[in-house]
């Protein structure tokens, strides 16, 4: 039987109002899925990670549903405006976004001026919350945005300083010999190189493995006397020597208190096999976060663990910091 014209909206209006309803649930239990962190003992490093690979959110919806658990978080009395539609999601995620950027540039709302603005913006469009913004903050930054426009190519949106833009500029010109029409593009993936040769742990590592290896073919040949002949010393002799003065040399943890101080030769040669964070979470997922890597002992520093490569690893901060926090439940 074919639904009426009033039946059809009638339907829909309930199945909305289920949908509101059902959200506001989610926001509550997404409230304590993060309070709780479970998120790191499933292997995340961020309860975002968790909502869109776990849960299965695009980017788009994880974030609005996580700014608008946290806006309620602390004005739990704007719960029944977004159940009833007067506060979108959109708006209540935007909020939570723009009171975050206010922050940021030291700008910081107390709860009452923030509680003003939401009820300003109760009942508004998107746009018409933008414009809020907008006044409030005429110079406010639009977020950075990326939209994918072919299989290995992206739009990337971003507005940056005048003194930023200068400074890029003048890179140009001192590059110019190199790239007489360098675009901007080319001069970041410079920049780019530049940033992982000195920072990116891989490279580190590599370095350090050709440093040592040039290191041993630059020593001398010595002489020594073997079967009373004088001779030029074979490489297995001279590895030998190294290895005997380098056993000579004192320990710097045989002396004085303990530290947690990791020697580049220890750092450098810890195994990185370039998938981030090694935590497995019970069910077996692997962290995997190539954000905020920190060199992590396996048997902790606080019973004994030696700061050498082979007692070492590398581990997310969250993940890090969590590891000997009872309430996560990490091993």
């Amino acid at each position: 039987m074919q639904l009426t014209n009033d039946e059809l909206v009638l339907d829909a209006e309930k199945e909305i109002k289920l949908e509101r309803e059902s959200t506001l649930k989610i926001i509550k239990l997404f409230q304590e899925i993060s309070a709780r962190r479970i998120y790191l003992e499933r292997g995340f490093p961020s309860f975002y990670e968790m909502v869109t690979k776990h849960f299965g959110y695009c980017a788009g919806s994880a974030m609005r549903r996580i700014n608008a658990m946290k806006l309620v978080q602390e004005m739990p009395q704007f719960e029944e405006k977004i159940e009833t539609g007067e506060l979108s999601l959109s708006v209540a995620a935007d909020v939570q976004s723009f009171l975050y950027q206010e922050a940021k540039i030291e700008r910081p709302y107390s709860l009452n001026a923030k509680i003003e603005l939401v009820e300003t913006c109760v009942g508004k469009s998107r746009r018409e919350v933008e414009e809020e913004f907008a006044r409030r903050n005429p110079d406010r930054e639009k977020r950075e945005t990326q939209h994918a426009i072919s299989h290995d190519r992206l739009r990337v949106s971003f507005s940056i300083s005048k003194e930023l833009n200068e400074k890029l500029n003048h890179l140009k010109d001192l590059l110019g010999h190199v790239d007489p029409s360098m675009t901007t593009e080319s001069l970041l993936e410079r920049l780019a190189e530049l940033g992982l040769a000195k920072y990116d742990p891989k490279r580190k590592a590599e370095r350090a493995s050709a440093r040592k290896q040039k290191a041993f073919k630059a020593v001398p040949r010595t002489e020594v006397w073997r079967d009373t002949k004088k001779c030029d010393a074979t490489d297995q002799e001279r590895e030998e020597r190294a290895t005997s003065a380098a056993e000579a040399r004192p320990n710097r943890e045989n002396f004085g208190p303990r530290n947690r101080y990791i020697p580049a030769k220890e750092s450098h040669t810890v195994p990185d096999d370039g998938k981030g964070c090694t935590f497995t979470s019970p069910t077996g997922r692997r962290c995997g976060s190539t954000k905020f890597l920190q060199l992590d002992h396996i048997e902790p520093y606080a019973q004994g663990g030696a700061n050498t490569a082979d007692n070492l690893h590398w581990m997310c901060g969250a993940h890090n910091r969590a590891r000997n926090d009872a309430t996560t439940r990490v091993q």
